[in-house]
């Protein structure tokens, strides 16, 4: 799902104008971009939680060449779905 979709189907949901809507899941973002930026976890009860995670450097090796090359350490963003979210994706018959 798009996050214009997303959007779209809250509005119509909540009977809540769009452009409310677009400001509400826009800010709700940035706050959570916000907190990841301070090294600080979000959790959403019920949904899960985005956590920082450190990736060390490493060395990666390029198929079809000899090369190898070697990558900085970096800091990622990992998500934790919650156990009620995990119950209901055990749920779908693929």
């Amino acid at each position: 799902m798009k996050k214009k979709i997303l959007i779209k189907d809250i509005a119509k949901k909540t009977k809540i104008p769009i452009e409310e809507v677009e400001l509400i899941v826009n800010s709700m973002l940035d706050l959570i971009v916000e907190s990841l930026h301070q090294r600080d976890f979000v959790s959403l009860i019920g949904f899960g939680s985005f956590v920082i995670v450190k990736k060390n450097s490493r060395e990666l090796f390029i198929p079809g060449t000899n090369k190898k090359i070697k990558v900085q350490s970096k800091y990622g963003v990992k998500f934790r779905p919650s156990k009620k979210l995990k119950s209901i994706l055990c749920d779908i018959k693929l």
